[in-house]
């Protein structure tokens, strides 16, 4: 499907191409800017190829900084606020005598970047050092001395029975 693309190149402060390009891709309309200018490379140029045309942008842009009012007389497009007002933080007591609960957190606190977790939350079959699941995993490996086929009978990864057998020196 071809898409319209309007192109603007500048060399310093002079308009050396400006016009639109209909194509597949960007990267075609990219080859007609070179092909126009005659020149491979557009090295030492400012240009921009847009898939809206920049008039269009402007006529918007103008409406809306004008508040929708032009000779037009169409309604602005719905306009949704940049920034939105920080909700008011619920008052609370941060001492020694505080009730044991902690207070609600902020909207801002309740969401925390994304960050590494100090630890994974643990999966079934798979408790932590010590548990009775894997002794009995121990067990079932000390008899038959196979990986996979201890792992196949407990639903652990080989990879996790390893590491297990490694970290507590289940060979000795």
């Amino acid at each position: 499907m071809n898409k319209l693309y309007y192109i603007v190149c500048d060399d310093k402060e002079t308009n050396v191409f400006e016009g639109r390009y209909q194509g597949r891709t960007r990267g075609e309309a990219l080859k007609f800017l070179k092909q126009s200018l005659g020149r491979k490379t557009l090295n030492g140029l400012v240009f921009t190829i847009t898939e809206i045309p920049v008039p269009l942008i402007r006529e918007i842009v103008a409406e809306i900084l004008a508040g929708g009012e032009g000779s037009n007389a169409t309604p602005a497009a719905n306009i949704v606020p940049l920034t939105r007002p920080e909700p008011e933080a619920s008052p609370g007591r941060y001492d020694a005598f505080a009730d044991a609960a902690e207070p609600e957190p902020t909207p801002a606190e309740a969401t925390p970047p994304k960050a590494k977790e100090s630890k994974p939350v643990k999966k079934v079959g798979n408790p932590g050092h010590g548990d009775e699941h894997w002794s009995q995993v121990r067990a079932h490996w000390e008899e038959c001395r196979s990986v996979k086929q201890t792992a196949e009978h407990f639903g652990l990864s080989p990879n996790t029975l390893k590491t297990r057998i490694r970290r507590e020196g289940w060979n000795k």
